[in-house]
């Protein structure tokens, strides 16, 4: 009976006796007098093959607060890991705020044994320096440890001799246990003791306030490197800044700096075999709805098209019909890759509306195309090159910070840095264009083109009787109106005319237009309106719709 219940008590007490541990933790600091650590740890462990399968992992805290607040980002060489006195395979690796040490290799350990691991490190920026004292404040056994720890010390060495009245030691262990006993010595040391083993992930912190002049305090050259190292993400973010700003500036204007136009002659007609949507296209040198829009109106101006406006609903809708075939006949070939693409086929209709998605966001991009092929590069260039530059500049300085700062107190500043640089190359990117000679010249024409549209609502009725100048009638201000759609004009234009011929007459002399149905036209302005910023609208909508629309519209299908 007494065998059997030794054997059961035997059988209870095994586990525990075979549970994995940490059987002695010995840490001994030597501080070096410029303020350096240099560090043994001697590691004694159960192990088992479960925590302790390839070898110790130990993490060390490389980032910290000083009594300021201040972040500060500490440095662990790793000088030397040996196991049972042999040197022993090791690699290390960034974790957040501390430096994880790994031993091993592929091999397991053997199993059980009791290895002894040395770990010989150094450390900087640990001490704090004070008024009237220095400090010396470090997590010596850490809590990073799965597993308990029975037995443990901590010995702090200073550079030298200290009366023992003026050291001043503490220490936590766990939450704010103080399971310890500490010993000083007039040769300055001291040394903490765990009067009962750590649970797992408990520690021992240990602090030393000592005085001043034992250790050289940080140089402003020190110090000076100190704040470079850590905010080295942030000084290559804002060198890689002000280099890409440096550069856009340079090449901009060495791209730029030929487009002076000079004066520029009056001229009162649109240059001859360019579309509205073209011209457009030139003075901003990208594609938008407007463009789409101003040679929708000129086609249907050519009387290729009819544009009927509807009310539906509380809305107003539109619907573009063709009213007969021959689109090569059309001017331009951008005017015949738009007409092509939205109604291929005579007495063909399309109502602006989210359902007819697909075929005007295709027809806007052929209508793109056309004029990107005529347009590029023989009247503007994009200059690649100079953007390819720019990234050139902009990529790899981003990188580099962002690798640098991954870790360092600066890392918000550096993302905003690097952030920057997304609106300077976009920037950039649309300024760089410049047109060829040809293209200064077509422009030049535009810019002179615009400036009478916009100039007859001030010219009024005072341009009447000037040889120079062809009378404005109903015929001429509908056949100009999808220039002045394009070039931001129509407002202008609109005034002009009614000046010219009086409110009610430009009404009548534009109610009756082949082209235009649906709605009356009571008042001009509105009416140009809604030809120009109406219609852009309304485009830009249906090519490019909401993706909540889109979601809404696949889950009722």
């Amino acid at each position: 009976m007494r065998g059997a219940l030794l054997l059961l008590l035997v059988c209870i007490a095994l586990p525990a006796w075979t549970q994995e541990r940490i059987l002695h933790h010995d840490v001994d600091v030597r501080v070096l007098a410029d303020g350096r650590l240099d560090v043994t740890e001697r590691i004694e462990v159960r192990a088992e093959g479960r925590t302790f399968r390839h070898g110790l992992v130990r993490d060390f805290p490389v980032r910290y607060r000083d009594p300021q607040g201040d972040v500060v980002v500490t440095e662990v060489q790793v000088q030397d890991v040996r196991r049972d006195g042999r040197v022993e395979p090791w690699r290390i690796e960034r974790a957040g705020d501390v430096l994880r040490l790994s031993t091993g290799d592929a091999g397991h350990l053997k199993t059980p044994s009791q290895p002894v691991y040395m770990l010989h490190y150094r450390t900087t920026r640990q001490p704090l320096f004070g008024e009237t004292q220095d400090v010396l404040s470090l997590d010596a056994i850490g809590a990073d440890q799965a597993v308990p720890v029975e037995q443990g010390s901590v010995t702090v060495t200073l550079p030298r001799a200290v009366a023992v009245d003026t050291l001043h030691a503490h220490g936590v262990t766990g939450a704010a246990g103080r399971d310890f006993h500490v010993a000083l010595s007039a040769a300055g040391t001291a040394r903490w003791t765990l009067a009962r083993p750590l649970q797992p992930h408990e520690g021992l912190h240990v602090r030393l306030a000592f005085p001043k002049g034992v250790i050289a305090p940080p140089t402003l050259r020190q110090r000076s490197l100190w704040w470079m190292h850590d905010h080295a993400g942030l000084l290559v973010a804002l060198t890689g800044l002000l280099l890409l700003a440096g550069y856009c500036v340079v090449r901009w204007r060495r791209v730029r700096q030929p487009q002076v136009l000079g004066a520029v002659p009056d001229l009162h007609e649109p240059p001859p075999g360019f579309s509205p949507a073209g011209l457009r296209y030139l003075r901003r040198m990208r594609y938008d709805a407007r463009c789409f829009a101003a040679d929708l109106l000129a086609s249907a101006v050519d009387d290729h098209l009819c544009i009927l406006r509807q009310p539906q609903g509380t809305r107003t809708g539109w619907r573009i019909q063709r009213t007969h075939e021959g689109a090569h006949t059309l001017p331009t070939m951008e005017q015949r890759a738009q007409l092509s693409a939205l109604l291929p086929e005579p007495h063909d209709a399309v109502d602006l509306r989210s359902r007819e998605h697909t075929r005007i966001a295709q027809a806007c991009k052929a209508h793109e195309t056309a004029l990107r092929r005529r347009f590029v590069p023989a009247l503007f260039r994009a200059h690649g090159g100079s953007i390819l530059g720019a990234l050139a500049i902009a990529i790899p300085s981003a990188a580099v910070a962002l690798r640098l700062a991954w870790h360092s107190p600066a890392l918000m500043a550096t993302l905003l840095a690097v952030v920057l640089m997304v609106p300077m190359l976009l920037a950039f990117a649309l300024l760089v264009r410049a047109p060829t000679a040809e293209g200064r010249q077509l422009l030049a024409h535009a810019e002179a083109l615009r400036r009478y549209l916009v100039g007859s609502a001030h010219a009024g009725r005072r341009l009447e009787g000037n040889p120079d100048v062809p009378p404005l009638d109903a015929r001429r201000y509908l056949r100009l109106l999808p220039y002045a759609v394009a070039l931001d004009a129509e407002d202008a234009w609109t005034k002009g005319f009614a000046a010219r011929v009086g409110p009610q007459r430009a009404v009548e002399a534009v109610a009756g237009v082949p082209w235009y149905r649906g709605l009356v036209v009571t008042d001009l302005a509105r009416f140009s309106r809604s030809m120009g910023d109406s219609l852009t609208a309304r485009i830009a909508a249906t090519a490019r719709p909401k993706k909540k629309r889109h979601a809404a519209k696949s889950a009722r299908s």
